[in-house]
């Protein structure tokens, strides 16, 4: 999708989780199957990611720890608002310290 296209493309490890129509996004390598593991990705990424979203007009979860809806309001213009924003936020993810 979207968002796993332009993480890649940034070379930021991701792991997205889905349930119908929700989703998260983890920054990290490993798979993440509970909140030990959710809590062990690099959450001190999002803040960068989540930011350079809300810059571009994406109002995104502003929580690693949330997830993301998708539904029918989203139109092709909310999509393009996002596509577009997506390669800015992953290079912010990128770009982020604050881990070891």
């Amino acid at each position: 999708g979207l968002l796993s296209s332009a993480l890649t493309e940034a070379s930021v490890a991701h792991q997205v989780a889905r349930a119908g129509n929700f989703f998260s996004v983890f920054f990290t390598e490993e798979p993440v199957t509970d909140f030990a593991s959710a809590k062990a990705s690099d959450t001190w990424r999002f803040p960068a990611f989540f930011h350079a979203l809300l810059d571009a007009g994406v109002y995104a979860p502003p929580s690693a720890f949330e997830a993301w809806f998708v539904s029918t309001a989203l139109d092709d213009d909310a999509f393009a608002t996002i596509a577009a924003a997506l390669p800015g936020a992953a290079a912010a993810a990128a770009a982020a310290t604050g881990g070891e």
